[in-house]
């Protein structure tokens, strides 16, 4: 038996991943000039701060959110680090 499982989409999920994608844009100028993606990453965090304005986002619920994206974030990182083909370029 299969069983689905799915977590609903929030506005404060919207909000999390928005800052997530403005920080990622801001640290890896690649496809643009650093000028560029400061300003890509100050137009994403516009948009995050009009969903939490337009959806009326609960302060403590956006803190806790960005708490549990950062710690997912930083088990991935973790996860690739310590994976076979990138071990060698660890050490």
């Amino acid at each position: 038996m299969t069983e689905t499982r799915s977590i609903a989409q929030t506005p404060v999920q919207a909000v999390v991943f928005l800052e997530t994608l403005a920080a990622l844009t801001e640290k890896s100028p690649v496809a643009y000039s650093a000028t560029a993606a400061a300003d890509l990453a100050a137009h994403i965090r516009g948009m995050a701060r009009a969903v939490t304005a337009e959806a009326h986002v609960e302060a403590g619920v956006l803190d806790i959110t960005r708490q549990y994206a950062a710690l997912d974030w930083h088990n991935e990182a973790v996860a690739v680090l310590f994976a076979a083909e990138h071990r060698t370029a660890v050490h």
